[in-house]
């Protein structure tokens, strides 16, 4: 335990707990943020970046170390290291004012308390880069040893940190003043009390100057400045909270006690700690992680990187509700050939759950739209992405949804507009290889060569254009049926169905779902013979028998229906 809290050994074991919850348990967080931001590695985003507001350099840093999120493992990384380098300058900054390295592990809790907030995916990385740099500041101001030059340094941090960092570079006032004041000399303190007076002259100014260069923005963005959370405007509570327990967490070390006592009194303190530090842990993970947000993350991870396996796998675990994670599943068995036989065995929510309507959310149209573009309806995946990037409230472009339009105005044959996207995503790490290699040859194949208004209270008759487009397109032809039996609509699933007998899209062995649909009209004729649907087999009608006795022998039947036939269309039919 005491070699744990001590030194590089906290900052070790603090960095590898991070690494593995984001890396591994909390990953698709990462994932979801990479996808809502376009870092371009040429100089001119970086002056754009860095001038178009104040927070600017800390925005681009932490768009730097957010890229790397497309791979958990590396993005993980990066949270890591900033998370241990803020440990350690606040460990500095504790021990500039009294050097007590029996409470070392009290330098971990900033860390951790940013590391909690970063389980909420509209906090920003940008808001723990401007940690650093403030806290960096007063790392060098605490090395500078004549006490004018370091007063003058003070003064001229403020304005330069407001311009770089945001409002953090109040961190940095408020812990390079305490720790003047607490190492100042009495002859020192009137001098002192001037120099004070003035840094806060010059944090009140400094918005006020950054109006008259950037007047486009609302004052309120300049007393609240920098790139810190999601919705622009927003400054957390949550977040003037961190900031200000860095700040004001070295002026702890000042009143703890110095070490007293023997080894079982110094075991004793470092195991509180320790406890203290796992109590925290455990509470902002509790209260600001969000499990539910993560499985839908990770649905749509999964179904962009075309991991349709995974997707099942994860169903398999444990069944979606949801209305996007249903139709993310909905679109793996239909990408893996299951959907006709297994769509009973998961939970289904309606058509919702198949084909989800568009809505000016960007979470929501970003799924949806990859639903569309699978099944070849390119114009819908085009503007569901547009809209989608439109939609970000921190007003960044989207280099997810850039690939998308760049795909579809290529499906389209629209070579110059999709020129322009694909030179922007030549200038990032991680596209540039897909933005050459797209693949995209059999969505033009399915893409309606006739233009049609898209309905969206007539989706089965789009899909039914889209399959009479190209009759090869197996997947709305399933998604066709599909929405028939999620509607309720037998009528017009036995029609469709006897569409695609005579197109040669019904397998001898009709698939489970359809061969309960066909039983289920069959037996509105009474079972008429001479209406027998062909590849109706006999086990079929007798379970469809066996689930009207069994509806039928008990008062609330609804429990022993779920256990025996609750993936069948039946039970979703009738309940």
């Amino acid at each position: 335990m005491r070699s744990l809290l001590s030194g590089w050994s906290l900052s070790l074991t603090l960095g590898l707990a991070v690494w593995a919850f984001f890396g591994i348990f909390y990953r698709h967080h990462l994932h979801y943020q990479e996808q809502l931001q376009l870092f371009l590695t040429t100089s001119d985003y970086l002056v754009e970046r860095v001038t178009a507001r104040p927070g600017g350099l800390a925005a681009y840093i932490g768009g730097f170390f957010t890229q790397f999120f497309y791979d958990s493992l590396a993005g993980a990384f990066g949270l890591a290291l900033l998370l241990v380098v803020l440990q350690r300058l606040t460990a500095d900054a504790a021990n500039h004012i009294s050097p007590k390295p029996l409470y070392g592990g009290l330098t971990c809790i900033p860390s951790i308390a940013y590391a909690a907030l970063l389980c909420n995916e509209d906090f920003l990385v940008a808001g723990l880069v401007a940690l650093v740099l403030a806290m960096s500041a007063v790392y060098a101001c605490n090395r500078i040893k004549g006490d004018g030059l370091r007063q003058a340094y003070m003064l001229l941090m403020v304005p330069v940190l407001y311009g770089l960092a945001g409002t953090a570079c109040a961190v940095f006032l408020i812990a390079a003043l305490s720790a003047e004041w607490l190492t100042a000399g009495k002859r020192n303190k009137q001098r002192l009390a001037v120099v004070t007076l003035a840094a806060l002259l010059l944090f009140v100014l400094s918005p006020l100057a950054a109006k008259l260069i950037v007047v486009q923005y609302p004052m309120r963005r300049f007393w609240l400045a920098g790139d810190y959370y999601r919705f622009v405007g927003e400054f957390p509570v949550w977040l003037l909270g961190v900031f200000l327990l860095t700040a004001l967490l070295p002026l702890l070390y000042k009143i703890l006690p110095e070490k007293q006592g023997g080894k079982r009194t110094c075991l004793f303190i470092k195991a509180g700690q320790l406890l203290l530090l796992a109590l925290l842990s455990v509470a902002g993970v509790s209260l600001m992680a969000d499990w539910a947000k993560e499985e839908v993350m990770a649905y749509d991870y999964y179904a962009r990187s075309g991991k349709w396996n995974n997707i099942v796998a994860m169903a398999d675990r444990k069944a979606p509700t949801s209305p996007l994670t249903v139709a993310t599943l909905n679109l793996a068995l239909a990408q893996t050939g299951y959907l006709p036989d297994y769509m009973f065995t998961y939970f289904q929510n309606g058509t919702e759950g198949l084909l989800p309507t568009f809505s000016k959310d960007y979470i929501v149209s970003v799924m949806a739209g990859e639903i569309y573009y699978r099944l070849g309806l390119v114009n819908m995946a085009q503007r569901f992405a547009f809209e989608a990037m439109e939609a970000i409230p921190d007003y960044n472009k989207s280099v997810r949804c850039l690939k998308r339009l760049a795909e579809t105005n290529l499906i389209n044959g629209q070579y110059k507009v999709a020129a322009k996207y694909l030179a922007v995503l030549q200038h990032t790490l991680f596209y540039k290889k897909q933005a050459v290699e797209t693949e995209w040859g059999q969505l033009r194949q399915f893409r309606p060569q006739e233009d049609f208004l898209f309905s969206d209270r007539e989706k089965d008759m789009m899909l039914g254009i889209l399959f009479q487009h190209n009759p090869a397109n197996r997947a709305a032809y399933e998604y066709l049926l599909a929405y028939t039996l999620l509607s309720n609509d037998l009528p017009h699933f036995l029609e469709y169905y006897q569409m695609g007998e005579r197109a040669g899209m019904i397998p001898e062995a009709a698939p489970r779902a359809y061969q309960e649909a066909l039983a289920l009209v069959w037996s509105q004729t009474q079972y008429n013979p001479a209406l027998k649907p062909p590849r109706l087999s006999d086990d079929t009608v007798r379970r469809l028998e066996a689930y009207r006795k069994a509806s039928a022998s008990q008062p609330n039947p609804a429990p022993a229906l779920k256990s025996r036939f609750g993936d069948t269309y039946w039970y979703y039919y009738y309940n």
